[in-house]
Formats: C-alpha cells, structure tokens, sequence
C-alpha cells in the first residue's frame, strides 16, 4: 500500500496575503496578551463551540495559562455537545464570577461579531484590542485589531484551522474533533455551497490524526433526544404552505417548547426538513422566545438572499446568502405574518 505523502496545506492552497496579513496580526496579539477573552454568538452550535475551542487549544500552545483565558457566551453550551472534551470551559455569563471578567487585554469573538454576544458584548467595550474569526457574509460592523474574515471560508472552524496553519503550530487529535464538528456542522456534511476543495483538505488533515469522524458526526449532529424527535414532530405539524409553494413556515411556541421539556440544541439542523421541499425557494422558522419576542431561522435555494432578509428585520441579524437568522420583538402572530410577506415582496 502507497503511502500518503503529509502536506502543508499553505503550501498546495495558499491564503491571499492580505487576510494572511491579518493571521499574523491576530497571532502577534495574541502573544502580548496577558487576559484574554473568548466569546461566540446568542446560540450556541457545533461551529461556534468548536472554534472557541479550538482557539483555546491555539492559546495554549502559544503559552497561555488557563488562567489567562475565559471563555463566556450569553447562554450555556447545548446538552448534546457535553460529550466534548474541554466543553466545560464554556462558561455562561451568569454562572461567571464578576471578579473574573475584569482586566481583559485582549477579546476574541468567533463565529459571528461581537454585536451577536448578547449581554457578553458590553464586556468587550472596554477591551483594547479585539480580534474578529468569521466567515459571515453579513457580518459585524465594528473596528477589530485583526479582522480575520474569510467570506470562502466553509466555517468558522476552517478558519481556525487555518490559524494553527499559519502560526505553524501542530494539530492534535483533540482540537481536530472540534474542527472537524464544526466543518461538517456548517456544511451539512459537504454539501452547503460554501464547500470547496480547500475544505476537503482541511478535513482530510483533521482525519488524519486519528479521529473517530464517523462517531463524532453520529452523537454531535445526528443523535436526537426523545424530546427532539417530539420537536420535530411539531415542526411538521405546524407547516404551512404559501407563495403557491414557494415558502415554507413553520414554528415553534413556548407552550409546545414546554410541553415536550425541549432543550437548547434539540432544534439543531431541523430547519433542513423544511428546506429539503420540493419547489421551495425559501423556508422560515419561527420560535416564541417570549410572549412579545421571537427567533427566527431562514434557510433559502437559489439566489435570494436571507442574509440582507434577516438584516432587514433586525439591524442585528444576518448570517449568509442561503442561511441566516434574526430576533423580533413582536407577538408570534405578528412576528409570522411580517416575515411572510417580507418574503413574499421579495420573491
């Protein structure tokens, strides 16, 4: 049997110098940091948590003590990542000791601008120096330091990776399964548009240090819970049909989420039973957060862009072409009715 050559991968798919430019900077940065802050978006997904993670593992081995890192986001990390190693050094922001998130030189937000951190992002106000990783299309609009974003880019965690890449620094097999789950969680195991050949490398570098992907994508990404698959069971009963079938809605209220002891994380990747309708151009998901306040996904085929859509309901929505999403401070019947005829003006 032939055996595999090892490639650096910056050497067969090159980074353009000027976001390679901005690696460096992030590194540099990160160097001279002695506090450092590390947070994601609202919710929590296989992509965000596995960049964080990721990022920790890349602060380590540059030096950086425990101590000198937390890692806060507004909500808990899902009961189905748990599994994870070193997921507990996520830590919600009300579980968090006031005394431990003073004095930060440095922040880090992935997956998603610091306008995304809910009530983490004041924190960052009074931080100096701030390093963005993202591939959002519709993204932050603040100043960083290192504004690493990669709108190629698969997923956040792709960008870690590249990370590790251009600080020379060797993967393990521990942060290859948290890049590796993030890779596949955005790309809906290689199929979403934002796959590329440098993406399939990535992953092929990521299996190549031992991990179990097979099993990993199962418990992280397929695995559902008694309760999620009660879930899904209402988002197909609560369909409906518009636009002479060109829009799918759907939702979710807080009485059905309580009513089958729903947990952040049983919703991941639901949208997609909508999304796989035949002639539907658009689908859209609405969960009742509160009795005036909702969230909402969209997913999309083709050219429309939910990105600008979810934008345009909420300043600080947005995501990417094809899938993206936004909060409404509105009644669910409000809330449903607006976004079907936002959609319906710009079909």
């Amino acid at each position: 049997m032939t055996n595999l050559k090892a490639f650096k991968l910056s050497e067969i798919s090159p980074l353009g110098p000027e976001i390679r430019a901005e690696f460096e900077k992030a590194i540099d940065l990160i160097k001279k940091a002695r506090k450092i802050l590390i947070s994601s978006t609202l919710t929590a997904d296989g992509d965000s948590i596995g960049a964080q993670i990721g990022v920790l593992y890349f602060l380590r081995a540059l030096g950086k003590k425990d101590s000198e890192i937390q890692i806060v986001n507004h909500t808990k990390v899902p009961d189905r990542y748990g599994f994870l190693s070193e997921v507990e050094k996520i830590r919600e922001l009300d579980s968090v000791d006031s005394a431990d998130l003073q004095n930060f030189d440095l922040g880090i937000v992935c997956d998603g601008g610091v306008e995304r951190t809910g009530s983490v992002a004041p924190l960052f106000d009074s931080i100096k120096d701030c390093i963005l990783i993202d591939h959002h299309v519709v993204g932050s609009q603040r100043d960083y330091s290192a504004r690493i974003l990669d709108l190629t880019a698969s997923s956040t965690c792709e960008i870690v990776f590249n990370l590790f890449d251009v600080g020379n620094v060797k993967l393990s097999k521990e942060v290859a399964e948290h890049l590796y789950l993030g890779i596949v969680f955005d790309t809906g195991f290689f199929k979403h548009s934002l796959t590329t050949p440098r993406t399939h490398q990535v992953a092929a570098e990521l299996i190549r240090t031992g991990i179990d992907f097979s099993q990993l994508s199962d418990r992280a990404l397929l695995e559902r819970t008694w309760s999620a698959q009660l879930l899904l069971l209402k988002l197909l009963q609560n369909m409906e049909l518009h636009a002479g079938g060109q829009i799918i809605l759907s939702s979710w209220s807080q009485s059905e989420l309580l009513e089958i002891d729903f947990k952040d994380g049983d919703q991941d990747g639901m949208i997609n039973q909508l999304y796989f309708t035949q002639g539907v151009k658009v689908v859209a998901l609405i969960t009742e957060v509160s009795p005036t306040s909702c969230k909402i996904s969209f997913r999309s085929k083709g050219d429309f862009n939910v990105a600008e859509l979810a934008r345009s309901i909420d300043p600080d929505g947005g995501g990417h072409v094809r899938a993206a999403g936004c909060s409404l401070q509105k009644p669910m019947a409000e809330a449903k009715a607006l976004v079907k005829e936002k959609i319906e003006s710009l079909l």
